[in-house]
């Protein structure tokens, strides 16, 4: 039986043989320095300088912890599979010397290579080297910081650059370098040119990186002898197991297990990050459900995490680094995420996209604040983005555009409304889906106006036989709009396997707020009905890409399902365009009566 005794007897072993190599390969006062490294204190002292690295703050208590309390284990995506990595050695397989490390905003790609380094030096003996890439400028590349990193392990200054050298190539040394996208641009060529000559100059060298997809890391593509993971989601399986690890009490758990269990899709598929199961536990641990929808979710996560840290005692509130009250923040971060989609379009924005988005908000709600300010409170007090690299990324995509939706949702001019759903309808409408679909569970009267009616009856129309009192819908109208729409099946050829739709954006007749609805419930309805492969049945099958008008013909089973299916989506989308008609009723007559009412006082004086 393998003993933590036993280990971290091997580990020793193995670090006093790296310490040898470096002996080996050293001269004059850096050789008496690494002997020194032998003896038992000074070896200690080695180990404790390294495992500064474990120490970390987190969102949960903001109060420093180690690695080692709060890491769950992260599974790694490689190819089709994807495992659990607990040594950097699983990293570097054959003559692999780069491992590339991607993840999104919130799956923890810092703290696992910082756990990463540590097992480096507890398991298989190297000397770990972790080097912060946000920190490279004019003056900084990553040569100093290396040296820097050289003098926090405890050689002295005029020892540091004879040591370079001697390290990188004797084996014994690993690097480990954080946040390659969070290198400035102007800086990021240079630097990979200098990963490539350590790289080439030392042979024995490997090099550890993180990195959101994208970004900067494609950069690196094209160097020889690196591979690229990818930090896998969590899923339900991992949510026991990581509320214990950031130390959930076992009833608190228990019920989040459960009320996740009965969440929605929504929630569900938010939920698979650290930083999000984190923020649940915050925001909803002590509550006996979770809420049913995304907004009620964020609505209850801005209230709670924008008053969590107020002090205790009654009356006191702590000061924000905007000095601008809770609900003028929610009021501004609603402004932000606006004009940071309609503007910018993205989720993750620079410094200079930052503050054009932030002055945008600014002057839509008259409020005042620096941008340091609003990206400390929105970081560090609400939590609803994060610092990622030179970036400050929104947590999840859902969140800019649940706030989006929620910004446009109080537009109290309905004129100006207008103005705003008119520019989202046309060439843009599928960049707004989400948006759109959180106006409609708002039950947003302007939204409902000028898209949900319109574009209900204009769907209704282009599938149903017309001059119907029983609308049903036309095989000939629908076989049309599946052709226009270019949606095709991915098909194995010999086994006739399905592997999911694929559609091209349409004509812009065709830009209807209700037809991605239409195809995912047509996917769906594939996908739950597809046949399952077997092993032997993947070897040498490939996909093709059949047109769902070409299946309907070859497969009448299929095509009598989906024309079902499609039947219930438009009475029930005709239904809901009905309901949309009324509340427009009941509004328009609600003005009357209050017009009315009023010119009757006025006339009674």
């Amino acid at each position: 039986m393998i003993t933590e005794a036993l280990i971290a007897e091997k580990a020793e072993k193995a670090l006093n043989k790296s310490v040898d190599n470096l002996i080996d390969l050293a001269k004059n006062e850096l050789k008496e320095r690494f002997q020194k490294w032998k003896a038992k204190g000074e070896l200690e002292k080695l180990k404790e300088n390294i495992r500064q690295v474990g120490q970390i703050c987190t969102i949960a208590s903001r109060q420093a912890s180690t690695v080692d309390e709060i890491y769950y284990p992260a599974k790694t995506k490689h190819g089709s599979g994807s495992r659990t990595i607990i040594s950097t050695d699983d990293l570097f397989p054959d003559n692999i010397r780069i491992a590339l490390i991607q993840g999104t905003a919130g799956q923890g790609k810092s703290v696992f290579l910082r756990y990463l380094c540590l097992r480096d030096l507890d398991y298989s003996g190297k000397i770990p080297l972790f080097i912060e890439l946000r920190k490279i400028d004019h003056q900084i590349d990553l040569m100093v910081l290396i040296r820097t990193q050289l003098k926090i392990i405890g050689l002295e200054d005029n020892l540091v650059d004879p040591a370079i050298d001697t390290m990188l190539r004797s084996g014994s040394i690993r690097l480990y370098l954080d946040g390659l996208d969070e290198i400035k641009r102007e800086h990021a060529l240079e630097t990979k040119e200098k990963i490539n000559l350590l790289i080439n100059k030392h042979s024995k060298l490997q090099i550890a990186l993180t990195s959101r997809p994208g970004a900067l890391s494609q950069n690196l593509i094209d160097m020889p002898h690196m591979q690229q993971y990818e930090i896998a989601p969590l899923t339900e399986k991992d949510h026991s197991g990581f509320f214990t690890k950031i130390g959930t009490p076992k009833e608190t758990k228990e019920r989040l297990i459960t009320s996740i269990e009965k969440s929605s899709a929504q929630i569900k598929n938010l939920l698979s990050t650290p930083l999000m199961l984190t923020l649940l536990v915050l925001t909803c641990g002590q509550k006996q459900d979770l809420p049913d929808t995304l907004p009620e979710f964020y609505d209850s996560l801005f209230n709670l995490l924008s008053s969590m840290h107020d002090g205790t005692k009654p009356g006191y509130t702590r000061q924000k680094a905007t000095n601008l009250s809770n609900p003028e923040l929610e009021t501004l971060f609603r402004a932000f995420s606006y004009a940071s989609k309609e503007l910018i379009g993205k989720t993750s924005l620079n410094h200079t996209q930052f503050e054009s988005a932030l002055q945008a908000a600014l002057k839509i709600t008259d409020l005042k604040c620096t941008a340091e300010g609003f990206r400390t409170d929105i970081t560090e007090t609400v939590c609803l983005m994060v610092k990622d690299g030179v970036d400050t990324t929104f947590t999840h995509k859902s969140i800019q555009e649940y706030y989006t939706a929620s910004f446009i949702h109080r537009i109290e001019d309905d004129e100006a409304a207008k103005q705003v759903l008119q520019s989202i309808e046309g060439e843009n409408l599928f960049s707004w889906i989400n948006e759109l679909r959180f106006l409609e569970d708002f039950q947003n009267l302007a939204y409902e106006k000028f898209i949900g009616i319109p574009h209900s009856e204009q769907l209704t129309d282009q599938i149903y036989l017309a001059g119907r009192k029983k609308p049903a819908i036309s095989r000939t109208k629908l076989q049309a709009l599946v052709s226009d729409a270019g949606i095709r099946v991915a098909q194995t050829k010999i086994a006739k396997i399905n592997h999911g739709i694929y559609w091209t954006l349409p004509k812009k007749q065709l830009m209807n707020r209700y037809l991605p609805d239409l195809i995912t419930a047509i996917s769906k309805d594939i996908e739950a009905h597809a046949k399952k492969a077997h092993a032997n049945q993947a070897l040498g099958d490939h996909l093709e890409f059949v047109p769902l008008k070409a299946l309907f013909k070859e497969d009448h089973v299929l095509a009598d399902r989906i024309y079902s299916l499609i039947q219930k989506f438009c009475d029930g989308l005709a239904l809901k365009g009905r309901k949309m008609k009324e509340r427009q009723q009941r509004q328009k007559k609600g003005l009357i009566d209050i017009l009315s009412n009023k010119r009757a006082l006025t006339n009674a004086r």
